[in-house]
């Protein structure tokens, strides 16, 4: 199952800022697994920390979401 899962506009990254750090990590052949700690630094870096709170927000939002969705699958799986 593949479920997207947005936060909230107000926490949500320019769109320009992720581009130019993938672009950036696509010049310098950054790939696979090595890909995410760089984009993570260059987008923190690019917004002087700022990013830090959308990603904590990302990590909440998704535990949220995937509390209601076990809750409701228990509820299935009883039924």
């Amino acid at each position: 199952m593949v479920v997207a899962n947005l936060i909230e506009e107000k926490y949500q990254m320019d769109y320009d800022v992720i581009n130019n750090a993938i672009n950036e990590a696509e010049e310098k052949g950054i790939k696979g697994k090595e890909s995410t700690p760089f984009l993570l630094a260059k987008v923190k870096e690019i917004t002087g920390g700022e990013s830090l709170e959308s990603n904590i927000q990302l990590v909440y939002n998704n535990a949220r979401l995937g509390a209601k969705i076990a809750f409701e699958l228990t509820k299935l799986e009883k039924q």
